[in-house]
């Protein structure tokens, strides 16, 4: 699986994600809103910008090679009935001399959009799932919509041109927390979060690139919604 990395994607990237954030990211208001619903379930204490931050500078520059954030990815995957031995880090073959944990804590972010116009904060943990390796990515914002951040991510690993990846962040946006937004492809899932703060907040759960063979939509939103649970 190639990794994209908000701070690597380069000014096009910055670009695509300040554009869409622009464009679709504020026309459902404030991301927090519809937390009352029946899935949003209670506030989660591990996610808001300020304890992103914390977890970024716990992981440094450099990454580390355990997550954070209190994941447990073998739990996760026998609730969404994936099988095979699980961990932290890629599997064999996949991203081997990657650090199984990157973040950033976009104190110092520059424009022109990114963390510098939608202050927030990222740490993306790698897993193995047998054979499989997925990666997930927590982000949080202090305005809407905090996943608009991750759409080079997002549009790499669904395989989106502009025009559907625009609709997908539309959907994502217009979701309550904790509802699922799969790709057409299966290997993107979105899960919007109820931060612990009035900021915003997204889970967005990638796996493979686009082409390759992943766990299959149904069982990647099964893994992203069980992560999810274990947020709140």
């Amino acid at each position: 699986m190639e990794r994209t990395r908000l701070r690597s994607g380069g000014a096009v990237a910055v670009l695509l994600a300040t554009a869409l954030l622009t464009g679709c990211g504020q026309d459902g208001g404030d991301g927090a809103s519809g937390a009352s619903d029946a899935g949003a379930g209670k506030a989660s204490g591990p996610v808001s910008v300020s304890a992103l931050r914390a977890a970024a500078d716990k992981v440094g520059p450099d990454g580390a090679d355990s997550c954070p954030l209190p994941y447990d990815i073998a739990r996760a995957a026998r609730a969404a009935g994936l099988s095979g031995q699980t961990g932290a880090g890629a599997a064999p073959g996949d991203d081997a001399d990657e650090p199984a944990v990157t973040a950033e804590n976009g104190r110092d972010a520059q424009g022109p959009g990114g963390f510098a116009a939608n202050p927030g904060a990222l740490v993306s943990c790698l897993f193995h799932i047998g054979a499989g390796t997925v990666e997930v990515h927590t982000i949080a914002t202090e305005s809407a919509s905090a996943e608009n951040l991750l759409a080079p991510v997002i549009m790499s690993a669904g395989g989106f041109s502009t025009e559907e990846l625009t609709a997908y962040l539309r959907r994502t946006a217009a979701g309550a927390p904790g509802e699922a937004v799969a790709s057409g492809n299966g290997d993107c899932v979105t899960v919007r979060v109820k931060p612990s703060d009035d900021g915003d907040a997204s889970l967005v759960v990638t796996a493979g690139e686009d082409g390759s063979a992943g766990p299959g939509g149904g069982k990647l939103t099964g893994l992203a919604l069980a992560l999810h649970a274990q947020l709140v």
